[in-house]
């Protein structure tokens, strides 16, 4: 059992083992809100619970669940930011999903919120800032989004007829939307996370969204300050070609834009350092900056003569600890190697330069024999 045990765990990509010990630190919330004679099941993880009332939503795409963001959460809590990481419900028209939608934020008892969208969960963002006019909503960042679902009616192929295919159709089809050519390593280990978050969507999840996406919709005018808005885009290729993305502007004409050199379809898996950093950038700012104020008591705290007792590390932040002392490990093993490389090919030039002293001595004992025989002849 032990030897099965380990193999498992080898086989787990770091993603996996750091949202396996995130699980066990932050509790997954469900609310059940009724709109539009609809009842759906909202889920999501809340960072800093109700601490505050002002937080980041994430919203993902067609592939995806609450689970997609736990490295934002991890990240931005750690400097003061509530997060709150959003699967929304099955739903079959933009409006149901609007009105569920502003429920939902009205449930969490917020004042200030700044939403980040994801593939389509962007798109439900700008449909939601379209339909909606809402002033709680202080700012947006989208990643990987589109304006319009033309480009994936190709999903539908079946005629309209999703919500009659079986369920592992379904997962097929949308997993046909991942790359199958060879990626780099930390794209593949996101792919990864993402597999398994497909293979538990329920057949709900899946029919809707799929039915959804694959229906033309255009997003129309916004009216929304664009100075408020950020879009992250990968310069890599994914599934949404970069001209599709590139129309988002077109809506927010004055808006952030940047860039992020590797990510793929899910940058804030397989790039979360760069996501991160463009979050809070955006954050600080729309004026929202709580590290500000844990930077100022860092300071306080150093000046104060108490001794406070040290905190407990959680499962995850171990994790991490562990996984860098590896990545310092292999280096200075690296650095060994390149140092014993080094000096085996100073030893390797210094040894034709021993071998012509060697010769120069032969030639002059040679020279003294001669000389001496020469001299015995005389």
């Amino acid at each position: 059992m032990s030897n099965q045990k380990k193999k498992k765990e080898e086989e787990q990509s770091k993603i996996s083992k750091i949202f396996e010990a995130f699980v066990g630190d932050v509790a997954l919330n469900t609310i059940s809100i009724n709109s539009d004679n609809e009842e759906g099941v909202w889920k999501y993880y809340d960072s800093l619970g109700g601490s505050t009332n002002e937080a980041l939503l994430c919203l993902h795409g067609v592939p995806g669940s609450c689970d997609v963001f736990f490295q934002q959460l991890l990240a931005l809590s750690s400097r003061g930011y509530r997060v709150i990481s959003v699967q929304y419900p099955p739903f079959w028209s933009y409006r149901t999903f609007c009105l569920s939608f502003k429920e939902f934020v009205s449930s969490l008892e917020l004042e200030k919120v700044h939403l980040f969208g994801l593939g389509y969960g962007g798109f439900l963002i700008m449909k939601y800032l379209e339909k909606e006019k809402d002033q709680r909503i202080k700012s947006v960042i989208l990643c990987n989004s589109f304006i319009s679902t033309l480009f994936f009616t190709r999903l539908n192929t079946c005629g309209g007829m999703i919500t009659w295919a079986p369920e592992f159709w379904l997962k097929r089809k949308l997993l046909k939307t991942f790359p199958q050519k060879e990626v780099l390593l930390s794209i593949a280990e996101g792919l990864d996370f993402m597999v398994e978050v497909v293979e538990k969507m329920t057949y709900d999840d899946l029919a809707s969204r799929l039915t959804m996406i694959s229906t033309e919709t255009i997003i129309g005018t916004i009216d929304f300050d664009p100075q408020f808005v950020t879009i992250i885009d990968p310069t890599d290729k994914g599934y949404v070609p970069r001209k599709v993305r590139k129309k988002v502007v077109t809506k927010f004409p004055d808006c952030r834009y940047a860039q992020v050199k590797v990510g793929g379809d899910f940058p804030q898996l397989s790039n979360p350092q760069e996501v991160n950093m463009h979050l809070i950038i955006h954050l600080r700012n729309t004026g929202w900056d709580p590290d500000q104020e844990t930077r100022l008591n860092k300071k306080i705290l150093k000046k104060s003569k108490s001794k406070k007792k040290p905190k407990k590390k959680k499962k995850h932040e171990k994790l991490m600890e562990k996984e860098q002392e590896k990545e310092k490990e292999k280096e200075n093993e690296k650095e060994n190697e390149k140092e014993q490389e080094n000096e085996k090919e100073q030893e390797k030039e210094k040894e034709p330069e021993i071998d012509e002293e060697e010769k120069k001595n032969l030639r002059k004992e040679k020279e003294e024999e001669k000389n001496k025989e020469k001299e015995e002849e005389n």
